[in-house]
């Protein structure tokens, strides 16, 4: 772990006073198809919600503050995730989720514009700068009548420009949230992010629909921190990082943390609460 030299060190955070602790209750208000993958960065709730609503195409990043809360920024001590805790007593929402930083997003890309759609990139990434490890998803803003695919140019974690191949859509109508790759029932389905060869993305230059998929979505730039599974209703998933998980996942300052599902049924009217720790360095 940069930052800290030993793991008592990490272990002493809390009583030295090197120590966040944040809680999140979200409500989304879209229904979700079973084992689909759903953004919680758009739903009601503790933090308020995302819309991905800035100028169309042109590139934007979201405050640090309005996501799950883990404090200012601490450099040139180094912060890290220690505790996460979710559970629901909703039964759709049990499952997988990803924590991750979301870095950049593209709004109101168009599913029926089968014309090449330039992106604006005079942001740049905030953070992950060189883009290793970068993922992309797609997430629906306004709803897809299903069906539909999409080819992405972009510059990988080298800067060199690349290609997607042809990427499949949700092969049915995708409610506002949803992560359009992920419905289980696409030939290549599943997918919470973009099959892309590279290991990472730096930006994306432009957009195509090879096909249409109709509705407006969002192309959102993330880097994935960490993993957890609530196994049933009422049962909270918690991991105590370092003690009982390798590591402890960076929080780089200014980072807008959310969580995506990857649910067992509709989340709408569904609660999922929980809470984050977070210790930094001396």
């Amino acid at each position: 772990m940069v930052g800290f030299a030993r793991v008592s060190s990490f272990a002493n955070a809390e009583a030295e006073g090197r120590a966040s602790f944040a809680s999140f209750r979200k409500v989304p208000g879209q229904a979700s198809v079973a084992g689909s993958w759903v953004d919680l960065s758009m739903a009601a709730g503790n933090p308020r919600p995302n819309y991905y609503a800035t100028s169309p195409l042109v590139a934007a990043t979201l405050d640090g503050f309005n996501g799950l809360f883990h404090g200012d920024d601490k450099s040139p001590a180094s912060k890290h995730v220690s505790h996460l805790g979710i559970m629901t007593p909703t039964a759709g929402a049990v499952g997988k989720y990803t924590l991750a930083d979301y870095l950049l997003f593209y709004p109101f890309v168009d599913g029926d514009d089968t014309d090449t759609q330039a992106l604006d990139n005079t942001v740049t990434l905030p953070r992950y700068t060189d883009g290793e490890g970068v993922k992309v998803m797609l997430v629906c803003v306004a709803p897809t009548t299903g069906g539909g695919s999409v080819v992405l140019n972009y510059t990988d974690q080298d800067g060199v420009a690349q290609v997607s191949s042809t990427i499949s859509l949700n092969p049915s109508a995708t409610n506002i949230a949803t992560v359009l790759t992920g419905d289980q029932g696409g030939a290549a389905g599943g997918q919470l992010f973009l099959p892309i060869a590279s290991r990472g993305v730096r930006s994306v230059e432009s957009v195509q629909m090879i096909s249409p998929s109709g509705g407006l979505f969002a192309i959102v730039l993330v880097k994935p921190l960490a993993n957890g599974v609530v196994r049933e209703v009422g049962t909270m998933h918690e991991t105590e990082f370092v003690r009982t998980s390798p590591g402890a996942p960076r929080i780089e300052d200014g980072a807008y943390l959310s969580l995506v599902m990857n649910c067992a049924g509709s989340v709408a009217a569904g609660i999922i609460a929980g809470y984050a720790r977070f210790y930094w360095s001396e």
